[in-house]
């Protein structure tokens, strides 16, 4: 499996290279197929952050991790993506039994040591009224309930949409297709 690091300052150590590529290359088990693993790498404030994206058997799975340790960052990022990966083997394993399918790669058939549950975490369930405004008053409205994200029905398009407050302070609209 390649491992590309992406960073604009050029500051990533090859120590800290290797050891990315140590730590991610152990999830290669999981694959068939596993293309390459990119990490962008960004230095803010003293601390690292890293997106991690695995490109594996028509699969695309990211994660994101924050530190002030680049190596602290990088097995946290490790970790989740192993954690996030069990998880979607146990869905995996689940779903083929049941069509019958046994052409798995060999992590996802072998068993699994800890059991953890497979049904959604959903802690709670809002329910709410939505009103149709425009993209300024939602962004308005989602300002006043300080909120990352607003569910409105816009009229100019006759579509219920989410705005949501991106990273770098701009807004995003979700609007789904016809």
């Amino acid at each position: 499996m390649e491992l590309l690091v992406r960073n604009a300052d050029g500051n990533v150590a090859p120590g800290d290279r290797d050891y990315a590529a140590e730590k991610l290359g152990r999830l290669d088990r999981y694959f068939r197929k596993a293309e390459r693993v990119e990490m962008v790498h960004r230095e803010q404030r003293g601390q690292h952050r890293l997106e991690i994206t695995v490109f594996a058997d028509g699969l695309t799975l990211r994660i994101e991790e924050t530190n002030s340790s680049m190596r602290v960052a990088i097995d946290k990022a490790a970790e989740r993506m192993e954690t996030r990966l069990r998880r979607l083997k146990r869905r995996l394993v689940k779903r083929s039994h049941a069509a019958g399918i046994q052409d798995l790669p060999e992590a996802l058939t072998e068993p699994e040591a800890e059991e953890e549950s497979d049904e959604l975490p959903l802690a709670e369930v809002k329910r709410f009224s939505i009103k149709p405004m425009s993209v300024e008053e939602a962004a308005l409205q989602m300002e006043f309930v300080d909120h990352p994200f607003f569910v409105f029905f816009n009229p100019d398009s006759k579509r219920t949409e989410v705005l949501y407050k991106r990273r770098d302070g701009r807004y995003g609209l979700l609007s789904p297709e016809a």
